[in-house]
């Protein structure tokens, strides 16, 4: 005579292992948009960094000149990046760059906003770059989870709650 050994996993055995494994890779993937957002966000400041750089270049070469206008047009900059695309978001077609992520703005007070968009809208934050000792930078949210991000980013001081909350950098 055989013996006859059963071998194999029972169907719940299966399902708690499924459903154990479907919890997991849910908590990973919600820590996994959250660090890709967090490198969107880096990659914001670098952009909005260059952008800062390349107009005090821009004033550093023509001071002697007379300026028709109040900042130099983005043409007028030796900046170039990756994905570069038309600017949606921004109403100053003339002054904006347009990555993958971020549209990056030379505002007429000397300040450079850079947006973070999505397909062509604003999507939940922006923030502000100032001239070094004019104003500190500041976060503001479209979104409560930019207002989130803007706080995890190390903005601090924040006033207004939910998607009007703005902060500002220590």
């Amino acid at each position: 005579m055989y013996k006859k050994f059963s071998t194999g996993f029972t169907l719940t055995e299966l399902m708690a292992v499924v459903i154990i494994v479907a919890i997991l890779a849910g908590i990973a993937f919600g820590s996994y948009k959250k660090a890709v957002e967090r490198s969107h966000f880096a990659e914001g400041q670098v952009a909005g960094a260059t952008v800062a750089e390349a107009v005090a270049r821009y004033y550093y070469d023509n001071m002697d000149t007379s300026y028709e206008e109040d900042r130099p047009k983005a043409a007028y900059l030796d900046v170039g990046f990756a994905n570069n695309r038309a600017c949606t978001v921004s109403s100053q077609k003339d002054y904006c760059f347009r990555t993958k992520y971020f549209e990056v703005e030379i505002q007429s007070d000397g300040s450079i906003k850079v947006t973070r968009v999505q397909g062509n809208r604003a999507k939940d934050y922006y923030f502000y770059y100032y001239p070094v000792g004019v104003k500190t930078e500041t976060c503001g949210s479209i979104s409560v989870a930019g207002g989130d991000l803007c706080k995890s980013m190390g903005y601090t001081s924040c006033s207004g709650s939910g998607s009007n909350l703005v902060c500002k950098k220590p």
